[in-house]
């Protein structure tokens, strides 16, 4: 928790705690607070806010236990909240979403309520979309989140190429990266149809929050900012401490060679 000097409170799970700022994951976004705006920090176990959840059968658990829990996975490098992009077919289509880039070609959608999701997907860019293992290894990570037996028996019957189940209120969905609702990825996905239909938006107001394709993921699949990849950045050796000159690149971590989160920025004179 930390107490900024106009007497904002703001609650949740602090993820960075540097000389010149706190990087503080929120009920809905993940903000990045300036030392000079803060009166105290409370690192401590917060009751107000849970980052950690009982999920009940046919629901989702909020999208800050889902990124919770990927951050603090061991193979997990990088986690960035990227733009949302257009989805205009499929059971997606104009649903709002949460999406992060996780490590350089692996994607996590998150859809409707960020505390209630109607969906969550996990999927796969470039040349690691037929990777097997990897495939394994997303699908066993959904599975998680499920509940019943016949829910993650049902996801694990899928064909790992393709396929469509449904478990009670909740569909379980393997979609090649050659589907039209696929855009260049393997999924793997979990939504609730009828919560879905709840939340889905009408054109303009869904145009508000998305942005195309191909302002946010070049050909490859790999994310672009600022005319950088962020593959491309860090060969350009463009990824520095945040500092006075600087601004974050893409908002998101990196996992150092001592397996320390650390800020993803850029300098801004480049």
């Amino acid at each position: 928790m930390l107490i900024l000097k106009d007497g904002t409170v703001v609650r949740g799970l602090i993820i960075k705690n540097t000389w010149d700022s706190v990087l503080i994951q929120e009920k809905f976004k993940e903000g990045n607070y300036p030392k000079s705006r803060i009166v105290r920090i409370v690192d401590n176990a917060d009751t107000e806010s849970l980052y950690t959840d009982i999920n009940r059968q046919g629901r989702l658990p909020s999208w800050r236990v889902i990124a919770n829990d990927l951050r603090t996975h061991d193979a997990i490098k990088s986690l960035v909240e990227i733009p949302a992009t257009v989805i205009d077919n499929g059971d997606f289509k104009n649903v709002p979403y949460k999406s992060f880039r996780v490590n350089n070609d692996i994607e996590l959608n998150i859809y409707g309520d960020p505390e209630n999701p109607a969906g969550v997907e996990l999927g796969i860019y470039g040349p690691r979309s037929s990777d097997l293992q990897l495939r394994k290894i997303l699908r066993g990570y959904l599975a998680g989140f499920l509940t019943t037996r016949q829910e993650i028996g049902t996801l694990y019957s899928l064909n790992l190429d393709k396929g469509i189940a449904q478990a009670g209120d909740l569909t379980l969905e393997i979609t090649p990266k050659d589907a039209p609702d696929a855009y260049g990825a393997w999924w793997v996905s979990l939504y609730n149809r009828k919560h879905l239909a709840r939340v889905r938006l009408k054109d303009p107001d869904y145009a508000k929050l998305v942005r195309p394709v191909n302002e946010v993921i070049d050909r490859h699949g790999r994310v672009i900012s600022g005319g950088w990849s962020r593959k491309e950045a860090q060969k350009s050796k463009k990824i520095n401490k945040l500092g006075d000159s600087a601004k974050v690149l893409l908002r998101g971590f990196y996992r150092d060679d001592d397996g320390v989160f650390r800020l993803i920025t850029a300098s801004a004179a480049n």
